[in-house]
């Protein structure tokens, strides 16, 4: 099954910004629903990932792919781990931010 993972990295420029930098820190340090939606025009879509499901993406966002399972991640720009705040959409739609513990259903 294939997954978008969605992410934030701010340019120096926007991290300038008190307002922008406050709306990507809420989605680390108090991840809500409100908050990943609040912030979600800050998000670029940074990768692709083959894998069997949600936990999949978090693996092999963090330790690569396992090709033996079929794994594969497909980087459009540079990316950090797969971490807290991070937006994740399924192929058929079914879209979850990485929590604290687990994943977080959001309507985006």
């Amino acid at each position: 099954m294939k997954f978008t993972v969605y992410q934030i990295n701010l340019s120096d420029t926007q991290y300038e910004n008190r307002d922008l930098r406050e709306l990507s820190l809420d989605t680390i340090m108090d991840p809500t629903p409100e908050a990943i939606q609040k912030a979600f025009s800050l998000y670029e879509k940074v990768a692709e990932i083959e894998t069997k499901d949600f936990e999949g993406v978090f693996e092999v966002g963090n330790l690569g792919p396992k090709t033996k399972l079929g794994e594969s991640i497909t980087r459009f720009l540079p990316m950090h781990s797969v971490s807290v705040g991070d937006v994740v959409v399924r192929e058929d739609g079914v879209t979850k931010f990485v929590a604290p513990y687990g994943f977080t259903a959001v309507n985006i």
